[in-house]
């Protein structure tokens, strides 16, 4: 039996479950079985600790660290401009949190802390602070945030109540504790201070659900129940300036308390979490068929982020995949599991199918925008 990392509630077996190997959100594997944990009490759903998790996080995830300017895609125009996501997170945190004039922010569980250096540039009178359990991304802060408000391993003592606001992008779906986690930016806030953090949002974007190291996929629910217990008071669940993602905004209030959870609220986001398990237990069957019409045959993965990389662990090794596509300028030369990453106006001639590993609620409208990809004769597998 389990228990629930919000509301500790007991969960007895898992919903979803597939064997080693695991795929990563830098898709990277370990070699552990995917389960999914679903509470009915509060409607969070989770997945087993990653095998010993702080050496995971201090030497083995590398967050953008591929390259200088590595950025992942947040939308396409329809003149083909990019926007990217670290951009995007810079001008939505700006909105949502209104700093006061010299703000004190800090930016905890970092990583190359991007976003807030984008905010920074955009509103030069914040004070800027970091923090991340890995050293290896100190260099990225060097020349823009002053030594003494760096920190590794552990926030210093005299940070405590110092805080006009702390933010945390896409951190609190990796943590063990996600509710110790809360309280401990609370702590760091002053009072009436604000915590915003973005989470992955598992109903907008399916594919989270079957990543091994994200361990909290969160609900409406769930994160009302986990912030109260963390002494926060919810103020903004956003989830549609960011799709696939909730962007979330608290208040540091009083002492940390219970709170109840609608059980219509909880029980809708408990048969929600369900329904994408059995998503991705269909989807590991079309590739079955997929492999069979095309075993030892040439094929190309459309998207080289999780779903493509999902796909490519299940199929790479029946099929002969000779290319992956990509619209990211930033991937533009690079190799993926040792395939090339290539635009997909450059889909190779000789390739009998296109499997797509997107996001499914978006796959089929980004891929009937792109003509080079309705060349005759090539086979579309979708998840």
């Amino acid at each position: 039996m389990t228990a629930c990392r919000v509301c500790n509630e007991h969960i007895a077996a898992p919903t979803y479950e597939v064997p080693a190997p695991s795929l990563t959100s830098i898709m990277t594997l370990l070699d552990v079985p995917t389960r999914v944990f679903v509470c009915g009490a509060c409607g969070h759903a989770q997945s087993d600790d990653v095998p010993d998790v702080q050496a995971f996080y201090d030497t083995g995830y590398r967050i953008s660290l591929s390259s200088e300017n590595h950025d992942q895609i947040f939308s396409v125009a329809a003149d083909g401009a990019i926007t990217y996501r670290t951009d995007h997170q810079a001008a939505l945190a700006l909105q949502l949190l209104d700093l006061p004039e010299g703000a004190s922010i800090l930016d905890y569980g970092a990583a190359k802390a991007d976003t807030l250096r984008k905010m920074t540039v955009a509103r030069s009178d914040l004070r800027p602070h970091v923090f991340d359990v890995s050293s290896d991304y100190a260099p990225a802060w060097q020349g823009w945030v002053p030594e003494q408000a760096q920190a590794v391993y552990s926030a210093p003592a005299t940070w405590r109540g110092t805080f006009d606001a702390v933010m945390s992008h896409f951190v609190i779906e990796h943590v063990e504790d996600p509710v110790g986690f809360m309280r401990a930016v609370r702590e760091l806030l002053r009072p009436d201070g604000t915590f915003l953090f973005s989470i992955p949002d598992v109903a907008g974007n399916p594919g989270d659900m079957a990543v091994v190291d994200h361990l909290n996929h969160f609900s409406d629910a769930s994160i009302a129940h986990a912030l109260a217990s963390a002494g926060l008071q919810l103020q903004v669940i956003d989830k549609t300036s960011f799709p696939g993602a909730f962007f979330v905004v608290a208040k540091r209030v009083g002492e940390p308390a219970k709170t109840a959870v609608s059980s219509k609220s909880a029980s809708d986001a408990a048969t929600e979490a369900r329904d994408i398990c059995a998503f991705w237990e269909r989807a590991s069957a079309t590739l079955e068929g997929g492999v069979e019409r095309y075993s030892k045959r040439k094929v190309a993965i459309y998207g080289a982020g999780f779903y493509g990389s999902w796909i490519y662990c299940r199929i790479g090794q029946a099929v002969d995949v000779v290319a992956f596509l990509d619209r990211n300028e930033n991937m533009k030369g690079a190799m993926h599991f040792g395939i090339p990453v290539l635009p997909p106006e450059e889909l190779p001639e000789d390739a009998e199918a296109l499997f797509i590993g997107l996001n499914p609620l978006k796959a089929r409208a980004a891929i009937a925008a792109q003509p080079w990809l309705q060349r005759a004769g090539l086979d579309h597998v979708w998840l």
